[in-house]
């Protein structure tokens, strides 16, 4: 099986399988994004690599926004972990 690449794919190549993690540099409030709930906001034609520069933390409104791209087969991990954890741990 063939993954969408990041740097080339459309929201329309991707389906609720993945994954988008986003976590707040100022505040460090974390969140799911819903992959359906992006494509009915942005389109399907919306380039992947571009859905960072458009995201805002819900809490204090920052853009200084971190996301986190799974595909499917790399759906289980831990995000908490991964943003809590300290450089080169």
């Amino acid at each position: 099986m063939e993954y969408a690449r990041l740097e080339t794919a459309k929201l329309r190549d991707i389906d609720d399988t993945y994954y988008y993690g986003a976590q707040c540099r100022q505040c460090g409030h974390g969140a799911r994004l819903s992959v359906a709930k992006l494509r009915a906001r942005l389109g399907d034609d919306y380039p992947l690599a571009k859905v960072r520069e458009r995201l805002r933390c819900e809490r204090c409104r920052s853009r200084a926004v971190v996301i986190t791209f799974l595909a499917p087969n790399q759906r289980t991990g831990n995000l908490v972990e991964l943003f809590t954890r300290k450089p080169g741990g």
